[in-house]
């Protein structure tokens, strides 16, 4: 089993989707996305699709740090216990994500921020995905149409 369907099997939320995922271009994850792989929340995204795919997975490695954070503020909420933090931890460092240092896309992204007056954290996801020909898969509507109007194409689920 891969750490993907590892992963998935370990979730806690509503059951596999109906809809095939075929293999496609890598695609940049970004928090907003492993925070809804890891916490009990509807997908109101597909996002679980991304784990059943073939597709690699990239991200900027400060990800972690993000979708941590995000899962920190749930366990202060009583949204989810320390437990279950560690767990979704340990969940997403066990995915077969290709972790790109954020030193190395920091210039171009702070370019890309100066340019689309844009916080530089979200154009390392924009950075990374234009210089991979990457999909983007966030949650977030601003930084979703940043990358539709630098015509990075963004991930949908099928």
């Amino acid at each position: 089993m891969t750490a993907r369907r590892a992963a998935r099997a370990t979730r806690s939320r509503e059951p596999t989707s109906r809809y095939p995922v075929t293999p496609s271009t890598p695609v940049v994850i970004d928090a907003s996305i492993a925070v809804l792989w890891f916490a009990n929340e509807p997908d109101r995204l597909g996002a679980t699709q991304l784990l059943d795919s073939d597709s690699p997975l990239l991200s900027p490695e400060f990800m972690a740090v993000e979708a941590t954070n995000a899962w920190w503020k749930k366990l202060r909420r009583r949204e989810m216990d320390l437990a279950d933090v560690e767990q979704a931890i340990t969940n997403l460092l066990a995915l077969e994500v290709e972790w790109m240092p954020s030193v190395q896309l920091i210039k171009p992204a702070v370019r890309l921020a100066a340019e689309l007056g844009h916080p530089v954290c979200d154009c390392l996801y924009l950075t990374l995905a234009a210089s991979r020909s990457a999909s983007l898969a966030s949650g977030d509507e601003r930084l979703r149409h940043a990358a539709e109007r630098l015509g990075v194409r963004l991930w949908r689920a099928v």
